[in-house]
């Protein structure tokens, strides 16, 4: 039987744990950012790196610069489909251009703690329900797993959460979908 066919709900482990990792460097701030302000950041990242123009035209944005500074400046104001990419280009780079340093900072003293939280049983019937609870572990090898989120390969990360998740023990089959994965520290 599938899952969800009982009527839970969850994501893939390897997908969760790209969501946190994202959250981490995309969205780790106190306040929820605007459509605008979220353009604004884009386009300052992307008009101020080197590698930019190289990450903008593997996205198929193909504005010049006297337009990028146009957008920059809020004198003209790129279309929904031009936004979309601006902000596919900007996450791209930025998780290149941020594994290095979030490697470092994910295996300093030891490793970095996770939460993982299974997967949403709350439509399952109550006799059909698992007690999940909960899971810290401790991941001490952050390479291979920044890595592979930085090249967005959804595969590998779905890889190596199941190599992280066969250190559980018994019960490792029942966190292969998650509601939530929490990075910690």
């Amino acid at each position: 039987m599938g899952f969800g066919k009982l009527g839970a709900q969850g994501v893939e482990g390897g997908r969760a744990l790209s969501a946190g990792l994202d959250q981490r460097v995309f969205d780790d701030v106190a306040w929820v950012r605007s459509d605008g302000e979220r353009l604004h950041q884009a386009l300052a990242y992307l008009t101020t790196r080197k590698s930019a123009p190289a990450a903008l035209a593997a996205h198929g944005v193909t504005a010049d610069a006297r337009t990028l500074a146009a957008w920059r400046s809020s004198t003209r104001t790129p279309k929904a489909r031009e936004q979309e990419l601006l902000q596919t280009a900007f996450r791209s780079l930025r998780r290149r251009n941020v594994a290095p340093y979030l490697t470092r900072v994910l295996n300093a003293d030891g490793g970095t703690r996770i939460e993982i939280h299974p997967a949403d049983q709350q439509n399952v019937e109550a006799k059909r329900r698992r007690e999940l609870r909960v899971r810290r572990k401790n991941v001490y090898r952050w390479n291979p797993i920044i890595a592979a989120w930085a090249r967005q390969d959804s595969l590998e990360m779905e890889y190596l959460w199941q190599d992280l998740m066969s250190e559980l023990g018994s019960d490792h089959r029942s966190y292969h979908y998650v509601s939530h994965i929490g990075i910690c520290g």
